[in-house]
């Protein structure tokens, strides 16, 4: 509930700006950088605390500030333990989330904050390796809440200081509550 609150008023704060603003947008933007995951225990990520990836978007302006975006992530992490029976065991395990949905920007000057609601979904995958060598796959319906912060280098280049999101998952029987930081570049392609 504290989170559709924060975004709604983010958003509420965001669209009257908008409409004032006077800076040209990019027809097209490309992102690519750092990503952190810090995982709930669950499904994705199976009892692990954080993960480390990338993260890559492609974002059409269909106006001034409305676009639509597609993103792509991955993260890997590898764990060992000791097992009493097997002996030592390794965990290697990767998440992949594929997005789609409805960014606002707020283009005006070199600080251009943004808000975005992505759906799509999340494929784990674990590897089992040690006394017995076992690999599971788990799909699940993901989403994405949140936003973040581009600083404006020239009409080309723009540098995403911040992309923090709310980033959950639904598989049948349970659900779980992710937090994600994204940072890295953005290539700016025409002009809107």
């Amino acid at each position: 509930m504290k989170k559709t609150l924060f975004l709604s008023s983010l958003l509420a704060i965001c669209l009257p700006l908008a409409a004032s603003a006077q800076e040209a947008a990019p027809k097209v933007e490309i992102f690519g950088g750092y990503s952190f995951l810090r995982a709930d225990t669950g499904a994705i990520v199976i009892d692990r605390n954080s993960a480390y990836g990338f993260n890559t978007s492609l974002a059409g302006n269909i106006t001034k500030h409305i676009g639509i975006v597609g993103e792509f992530s991955r993260f890997t992490v590898s764990d060992s333990f000791t097992q009493s029976v097997l002996g030592p065991v390794n965990v290697d395990s990767n998440v992949v989330t594929y997005l789609f949905g409805p960014r606002i920007t707020l283009h005006r000057g070199k600080v251009e904050p943004f808000v975005h609601a992505l759906l799509g979904g999340a494929r784990e995958n674990d590897k089992l390796s040690g006394g017995l060598v076992n690999e599971f796959t788990e799909n699940a319906f993901a989403f994405a809440l949140g936003g973040g912060l581009d600083i404006k280098v020239n009409d080309n280049f723009a540098i995403r200081v911040a992309q923090v999101d709310y980033l959950g998952y639904k598989l049948s029987a349970e659900t779980g509550n992710n937090f994600r930081y994204s940072v890295g570049i953005v290539i700016r392609l025409g002009k809107r």
